[in-house]
């Protein structure tokens, strides 16, 4: 029988890993905004295909950084509610387990509602 079990620790240090990694990349793409604005004015109405292709390098990088910043905030999520879920797991199978062995003891020794022993050495009541 195959026993799987969660790598807590990798997911420790994945989550720690990328945790301010949505702060920066929202940083990084006011950055890259205003970086590029200030590049569009200065072209200024001389280039207009160069203004143009500044506002298209802006809106396309500060949103795709925004949306990078979304996906690592999303995974860091998804990387708790697996922890959560995999204790949670965990917690439901030993009361599982629990619960068996409890009703293999009753098993054993039968109930009285029968009439039988389920004992090995005892047979009918007389």
């Amino acid at each position: 029988m195959a026993r799987y079990e969660m790598d807590r620790d990798g997911l420790a240090s994945a989550r720690a890993a990328v945790s301010g990694d949505p702060a920066l990349l929202r940083e990084a793409a006011e950055v890259v905004a205003a970086a590029s604005a200030m590049a569009c004015s200065g072209v200024g109405s001389d280039q207009p295909q160069l203004a143009a292709e500044l506002d298209r390098y802006r809106l396309v990088h500060a949103r795709l950084l925004d949306a990078l910043a979304d996906a690592v905030a999303a995974l860091c999520g998804e990387l708790d509610l697996a922890v959560q879920d995999e204790h949670e797991t965990e917690i439901a199978a030993a009361s599982a387990l629990g619960a068996l062995g409890a009703l293999g003891t009753l098993g054993t020794l039968g109930t009285l509602a029968d009439g039988y022993s389920r004992a090995p050495e005892a047979g009918p009541p007389p």
